[in-house]
């Protein structure tokens, strides 16, 4: 709430930060690389507005101990609280974006089915995945501060070989003539999280749940392993900061 409570558009920017992004990709496929998908802005926004989450919540890890440091010099507290604080108030931003992406039935009033209310527990597959990235980036920024700067260009590149702009077959099809890039799109959690999402929203039918499952039960080792890492390094966050 106080992230905006001093910009001049405020907690409106919410709204309009994934609207007018999901313009610009709409421009890029649809104009410019004249791509023919029906309800193409449900196609891109299925994809594009979870992205939005996950991208947001990985920025805000970067400080989300970096920049507590007055904090952790006065109290004693657990430090695990700050990034998963961090990625509890990133749910709200893909609450938020939820708004611009229902109001996208109103141009395609045929795609909305009971199947969207699916989006709940791909979102919730998507949260457990996004727990242990940021645990482990908040601990890395504090003895690495410049990795701020590469995380902007390594998201635009896996957001680039995940099926957001394209059909899953698409990639699948690159995957044949190239194996290395096959491999990146079969175990990229993102390429059946986008697929989960599409399924509910855009092609009104269930998702991969047993895909959905195993990408659940794999978040489970990957939490545990970031919180016993980042418990190993928090004695010594006071020292570095």
């Amino acid at each position: 709430r106080n992230k905006g409570a001093n910009s001049l558009l405020g907690n409106i920017w919410w709204f309009l930060d994934p609207a007018l992004q999901l313009f610009v990709y709409f421009l890029l496929v649809s104009v410019i690389f004249q791509q023919a998908q029906p309800a193409i802005l449900l196609f891109l926004g299925s994809a594009i507005l979870p992205w939005k989450w996950f991208s947001a919540a990985l920025a805000s890890a970067t400080t989300s101990v970096r920049g507590r440091e007055q904090v952790m010099r006065q109290i004693s507290f657990p430090h695990l609280v700050l990034p998963a604080s961090s990625v509890f108030a990133s749910v709200a931003n893909f609450a938020f974006a939820l708004v611009p992406l229902g109001a996208l039935y109103l141009l395609y009033p045929d795609r909305l089915t009971p199947w969207a209310l699916a989006v709940l527990p791909v979102a919730v597959v998507q949260f457990l995945w996004t727990v242990p990235v940021v645990i482990m980036l908040s601990a890395v920024a504090v003895f690495f501060r410049d990795i701020s700067n590469f995380i902007p260009h390594g998201l635009r590149i896996w957001f680039y070989l995940s099926p957001a702009l394209f059909p899953l077959e698409k990639l699948q099809a690159l995957g044949d003539q190239y194996p290395w890039f096959g491999y990146f799109v079969a175990i990229n959690p993102f390429t059946w999280l986008f697929s989960g999402y599409r399924d509910a929203l855009y092609y009104g039918r269930s998702p991969q749940w047993e895909v959905l499952g195993i990408l659940a039960l794999a978040s489970i080792p990957a939490t545990l392993l970031s919180i016993y890492l980042f418990r190993r390094v928090s004695p010594l966050f006071v020292k570095v900061l």
